[in-house]
């Protein structure tokens, strides 16, 4: 009664902050719903009039405003289809108003069973990132359920929720923490208690068993978190629990399977090598998205993260304070946070112009598993282009070598000559030598090198910190610090960089030679084992196998 009384025009309007508005809303809902038979008719008019109220202000700035069935990139208006718009128009529903509800409630069914997800495709994945996944499908495991137990509609059936929960299986393991895209509010903790509640929703949804084992793997990895800010009052995992136990069946956990998944829609690859085993696992994400710095995107193209022996290595740096922060529009979005090139300093776009982040786009052009490796390949040039227009070709390849080892092979191409920095973040400082590098954590490291140039050897630097950041907004967080590989000018750039990762207690060294006679460069490599990988790089043209 007391939430009924506010303005809804005013401090908890949707215009003032949405995400008040959403969860008042989202209150006299269920709190109408549940207590319809203990309120007099007068209170029942009272909460009514101010549910309708603020639910048509969401509806029609969803609708009318946002245009999300023509401009569904809106992350806010989306997200109150599910988390806000069904509950209340379900609530309303049978009382003089519910005309007006069944339209919205209509819209929104249309919207969830055609447009959506905005985000991804059938392969599953979410362009927002694993975090923003987490949230988008919290809320829209709510409206599902929802609509399933109230008309008898199943959103469970469309593919995309078949396959979205590949997407956290392969790209944010449990035991990962800033190894992988996107804005992330856990802060460098592991993944939301929240991302294994949606899994295991998925897991009884579909039957699958790897799903369940990531819901178990990230409860018992991230136990007593349930009140971090980034838990506390967006989640009620009591609730939670009550509803699965009621709806869906519980589904027995199995190991998942590794290897590779290209999520095409989105431009993300991930991959993982034993992740039931934290002593083998490694995992590898890459990414070049036609969604380029859009929303919760970065200027991230042809960038990539790798943890590996439960431990971050080459990380996304910073931290995601609040949106629109120092350390969010200077740092953390742009492309000197990442695991990528600058070209003459600069990297992709990642402003706040909309339009000019859908135009910062990347490509995956090629995802395969092969007989010994695992090959992938982005064109970034779009990206890169629209703050440096001289490039004509940016690419980069990754040889993921026998679940062992890294090579990089970095194209760039310009109409005039562009120096390069190859940058590579990690969680400590390194050591470094003339061409190569060592960093070492607490349970693993990894050492690099970069082999080959046709632009000449590289000079290395490293820097600690995060500069243009406002020092208070970071105050007491951890400090990252990134390599910085810099190759002179040159009209044509071929890089390639060889990447080990290993256990502390377990060192390993991958042996290399280099014949660069010909037209091609022939990059040798041989593991402990002696088994020898081969690398072809054609100088000015291109690369091949």
């Amino acid at each position: 009664m007391e939430a009924a009384s506010w303005d809804p025009r005013g401090v908890t309007s949707r215009a003032y902050t949405d995400e008040w508005a959403y969860r008042v809303t989202n209150a006299l809902a269920w709190g109408y719903d549940w207590l319809h038979d203990q309120l007099t008719e007068d209170e029942r008019a009272l909460v009514r009039a101010a549910l309708l109220a603020r639910t048509r202000d969401i509806a029609e700035h969803a609708i009318v405003n946002a245009k999300i069935h023509l401009f569904p990139y809106d992350s806010h208006a989306v997200r109150s289809v599910s988390l806000t718009l069904v509950p209340a128009c379900v609530a309303l529903l049978g009382d003089d108003e519910a005309d007006e509800a069944r339209g919205w409630l209509d819209y929104c069914i249309d919207f969830l069973f055609t447009v959506y997800s905005p985000w991804g495709d059938s392969d599953g994945g979410w362009a927002e990132g694993t975090n923003y996944w987490m949230m988008g499908m919290a809320y829209l495991i709510d409206a599902a359920n929802r609509l399933k137990s109230f008309a008898g509609l199943d959103l469970y059936q469309r593919p995309f929720f078949q396959k979205t929960g590949d997407f956290p299986l392969f790209c944010k393991a449990p035991d990962t923490r800033r190894a992988t895209f996107g804005d992330d509010s856990t802060m460098g903790e592991l993944p939301g208690i929240k991302t294994g509640l949606n899994m295991r929703q998925f897991a009884g949804a579909t039957g699958n068993g790897a799903y369940q084992w990531y819901c178990n793997e990230n409860l018992r990895l991230n136990p007593g978190t349930e009140g971090a800010f980034y838990n506390w009052g967006w989640w009620d995992t009591a609730f939670d629990e009550l509803t699965f136990r009621t709806d869906f069946p519980s589904v027995e956990a199995t190991p998942p399977e590794g290897g590779m998944r290209h999520f095409t829609g989105i431009g993300w690859v991930g991959v993982q090598h034993r992740m039931d085993d934290p002593q083998q696992h490694i995992q590898l994400v890459f990414k070049s998205s036609r969604f380029g710095s859009l929303s919760h995107s970065h200027g991230d193209q042809n960038a990539f993260c790798l943890s590996a022996f439960g431990e971050d290595l080459a990380i996304q740096s910073g931290h995601y304070v609040a949106f629109n922060s120092t350390m969010h529009q200077a740092w953390r979005r742009q492309t000197i946070s990442k695991n990528a090139v600058l070209i003459n300093g600069k990297g992709q776009y990642a402003g706040r112009n909309k339009a000019l982040q859908m135009k910062s786009t990347g490509q995956i052009l090629a995802a395969e598993q092969r007989e010994d490796h695992i090959y992938i390949r982005g064109d970034a040039t779009p990206a890169y282009a629209l703050e440096t227009p001289e490039v004509t070709r940016v690419e980069r390849e990754i040889y993921f070598f026998n679940n062992s080892f890294l090579v990089f092979v970095d194209s760039i191409d310009a109409e005039s000559p562009v120096e390069i920095d190859w940058r590579l973040h990690a969680n400590q400082p390194y050591q470094l030598g003339k061409t190569s590098f060592r960093n070492s954590g607490e349970k693993a490291g990894f050492y690099g090198e970069v082999i080959w140039s046709e632009s000449g050897a590289p000079t290395l630097s490293q820097e600690t910190g995060f500069p243009g950041v406002d020092p208070v907004e970071i105050e007491g967080l951890p400090v990252s610090t990134c390599l910085t590989a810099r190759f002179g000018q040159a009209r044509h750039h071929r890089i390639v960089t060889l990447l080990v990762p290993y256990r502390r207690n377990d060192p390993r060294r991958i042996f290399h030679f280099v014949d660069d006679q010909g037209y091609d460069a022939d990059l040798y490599f041989t593991d402990a084992s002696e088994n020898s990988f081969k690398v072809v790089v054609k100088k000015l043209a291109g690369t091949s196998l």
